[in-house]
C-alpha cells in the first residue's frame, strides 16, 4: 500500500508538471499570436508616403516642418504610437508664437494638423530705450517674438528692466495700454492713433498720437483684470475725449488730460515728463 501511495503521488506531480508546461506553452502562443496580429494591425498606421498621409497647415513664423518635427511625423513612423494630446500640449508650451493647434485624424493613416499663430497687436520695450526688442503682444495678451512686419505696429512701454518676459501675459498698466489701443482700433476712434502708449507711471497712461500730441488717461479699475465695468469706464473716457477733439475748442494742443471722469482738459504748453 506504501509503495502505491508513492507512486500516485509522483505521478501527481507529473501530471500538475505537465499542466503547467502546458500552460505556459499556450501562454507564449498566445503572445506570439497577439503580438503578430497587433503587427499587422498597427501596420496599416505607418506613414509611407508622407507627402499624402501628412498635411501641415501653417503659418510664416512657425514653419510646417518645425511642427513636423516636433510631432515626430516622418516617413516610417506609426501614427497609432504618436500620442498627438500630449505633443500638442507640448508644442502650445513650448512655441509662445502659436495660439492653437487643431489636429484631425483620418483613419487608418492619415493626419491633419492646423497651427494657428498668433497675431502681433503692439510692439514692446521699456521706458529710457529707444532700440527694438522684438517682443510683441496679440489682443490676449501674450507676449511672444516676431520682428517681421512689425514696424507700423504701436508701441507698448512698461517699468520693468527687461519687460514681459515671452510666453506670459501683460499685467497691471501694460495690460490696461493694451486694452487702450484694442479700443481705439474699432470704428469711431479716427482722431486716436497712437504711436506708443507709455504704461511705465503708477497713475495713469500717456499715449502719443500720430500728430505727436499726447494724451493723459486713466480710468476706474485700470492696471486690474479687466471687467466689464472697467471697459465701460475706458470707452466713457475715450468716447469724452474723442468728442472734445472733434469740437476744436482750441488748436495746436500738445496734450489732452482725460484723467478725470467727464472732464476733458487741453493744453497747448505743458510737455508730459
Amino acid at each position: 500500500m506504501k509503495g502505491i501511495k508513492v507512486e500516485s503521488g509522483i505521478r501527481t506531480k507529473i501530471l500538475i508538471a505537465l499542466g503547467i508546461v502546458v500552460l505556459l506553452a499556450i501562454g507564449i502562443g498566445l503572445f506570439i499570436g497577439y503580438e503578430k496580429l497587433r503587427a499587422v494591425y498597427l501596420r496599416q498606421f505607418e506613414v509611407k508616403e508622407p507627402a499624402t498621409q501628412i498635411v501641415i497647415e501653417s503659418g510664416r513664423m512657425v514653419k510646417s516642418d518645425v511642427i513636423a518635427e516636433f510631432f515626430g511625423l516622418r516617413q516610417g513612423c506609426n501614427l497609432a504610437e504618436i500620442d498627438f494630446v500630449r505633443k500638442r500640449e507640448q508644442i502650445l508650451e513650448k512655441i509662445f508664437t502659436l495660439k492653437d493647434v487643431r489636429i484631425v485624424r483620418k483613419l487608418p493613416g492619415q493626419v491633419y494638423i492646423v497651427a494657428e499663430e498668433r497675431t502681433p497687436t503692439a510692439r514692446l520695450s521699456v521706458r529710457g530705450f529707444r532700440g527694438t526688442t522684438g517682443k510683441v503682444v496679440d489682443s490676449e495678451g501674450v507676449v511672444f517674438i516676431c520682428q517681421r512686419g512689425t514696424q507700423m505696429l504701436p508701441t507698448i512701454r512698461e517699468t520693468a528692466p527687461k519687460g514681459s518676459a515671452p510666453g506670459s501675459r501683460l499685467v497691471g498698466n501694460s495690460r490696461a495700454a493694451l486694452e487702450l489701443i484694442e479700443l481705439v482700433r474699432t470704428p469711431g476712434f479716427t482722431e486716436i492713433v497712437p504711436l506708443e502708449v507709455d504704461a511705465s507711471r503708477e497713475d495713469f497712461l500717456v499715449a502719443t498720437l500720430a500728430d505727436y500730441s499726447t494724451v493723459k488717461i486713466c480710468w476706474e479699475g485700470m492696471g486690474k483684470a479687466p471687467t466689464p465695468e472697467s471697459r465701460a469706464a475706458l470707452k466713457s473716457r475715450i468716447d469724452c475725449l474723442v468728442k472734445s477733439m472733434r469740437s476744436n475748442v482750441s488748436s495746436g494742443v500738445k496734450v489732452w488730460n482725460a484723467t478725470m471722469p467727464g472732464l476733458i482738459f487741453a493744453d497747448t504748453q505743458e510737455k508730459v515728463q
